[in-house]
């Protein structure tokens, strides 16, 4: 597992240590929750195109990755490219 570590002025931290004392959970408990919940509403969002942001984040992960983007000098090189 990973550690983030950050820094918040006096007043929130003391905001937020109230207010998960009321919940009764701790501050990094609550912390995890609001840094999963959030992106995970904000991934599964539609996108204007039609797509999750998720989907499109997979989709230029997967480009970046392909060897098989041109540009292509000729539409051999395109078409052997299309077989790999």
């Amino acid at each position: 597992m990973t550690t983030i570590a950050f820094k918040v002025d006096t007043a929130l931290k003391d905001n937020l240590q109230t207010l998960v004392r009321n919940k009764g959970i701790n501050t990094s408990a609550y912390t995890k929750l609001m840094l999963t919940e959030k992106p995970k509403k904000e991934l599964s969002q539609i996108t204007e195109n039609g797509f999750t942001a998720a989907e499109e984040l997979e989709i230029l992960a997967s480009i970046k990755h392909d060897k098989r983007h041109g540009p292509f000098k000729t539409a051999e090189a395109f078409l052997r490219a299309l077989k790999r």
